[in-house]
């Protein structure tokens, strides 16, 4: 049997269209700001500041293709090391996967400069360059707290202050995978979670949990993660310019799909 004239003819037009946004899209991520990224493919990657990660404190280690870190008591810190930081980065997106595997809580941080009160660490545990910071700012999302709701938290010279909560429903349950977007700018944040990974794909994160003005240090500051008591697992790391999605890309795979489709629903 044979095509139909006018329906071959769409199909191949259609096929041609899709085809060519599919090559068009690695241009377009290679043209994404992107400071920032990890996706932990290297198991064999160093965690204590010599690679792109400084453990602060805790039992930090890259095992399938994920960062983790298992030790589920205290308070435990990584932050990306000196030589894949720049501090004066203050306008920035910051994007990762979590889960949360055991235990109460995984921390997320930024605008993280040397402060010896918040508990992570002492301060001759930080890297290098944090050491020599005078600056005591601290800002960090606990995901679970009493496993109950998600509140973002921030410590000033040792003055801790706990920003608006969040309905319970925006917590963090164990053993289900995260995405999470931070929009940090100069005069404030935003924050963003969701568990549906096709939405988070898409840009959709649905509304801000929080959405915080903070003058304060004009946004610059370290990212990392952290755990209160906790086992976690961290994927899909980027920091890039304001308003790129570095997941955009990953749309390359609805190509098989797609053509599937387009076969199926074909005229003959």
């Amino acid at each position: 049997m044979c095509y139909k004239k006018d329906s071959q003819k769409q199909w191949i037009l259609t096929v041609m269209s899709i085809v060519a946004s599919i090559l068009i899209l690695p241009t377009l991520a290679q043209a994404q700001k992107i400071l920032f990224e990890d996706t932990f493919d290297k198991a064999h990657d160093k965690l204590n500041g010599t690679g792109k990660w400084h453990t602060v404190s805790g039992a930090w280690a890259i095992k399938n293709g994920k960062l983790t870190q298992n030790q589920q008591n205290g308070k435990n810190l990584i932050l990306v090391s000196d030589g894949h930081w720049d501090e004066e980065w203050n306008d920035y997106w910051f994007y990762s996967t979590i889960r949360l595997a055991r235990g109460q809580s995984p921390l997320l941080i930024w605008r993280f400069h040397s402060d010896e009160g918040a508990g992570f660490g002492g301060k001759e545990s930080l890297p290098p360059r944090m050491q020599e910071s005078l600056r005591r700012h601290v800002i960090y999302w606990e995901l679970n707290k009493d496993g109950k709701r998600s509140v973002v938290i921030r410590h000033i010279r040792h003055i801790r202050k706990e920003f608006e909560k969040t309905e319970t429903k925006t917590k963090v349950d164990k053993g289900k995978e995260y995405w999470i977007k931070i929009e940090n700018h100069p005069k404030g944040y935003r924050v963003f979670l969701t568990d549906n990974a096709a939405a988070a794909v898409s840009g959709n994160y649905g509304p801000a949990l929080f959405d915080v003005k903070d003058f304060n240090i004009q946004g610059e500051g370290r990212i990392g993660f952290g755990t209160l008591e906790a086992v976690i697992e961290v994927d899909n790391v980027y920091i890039t310019e304001p308003e790129n999605n570095p997941f955009a890309v990953e749309a390359q795979g609805k190509l098989t799909t797609t053509w599937g489709l387009l076969k199926s629903s074909v005229v003959r």
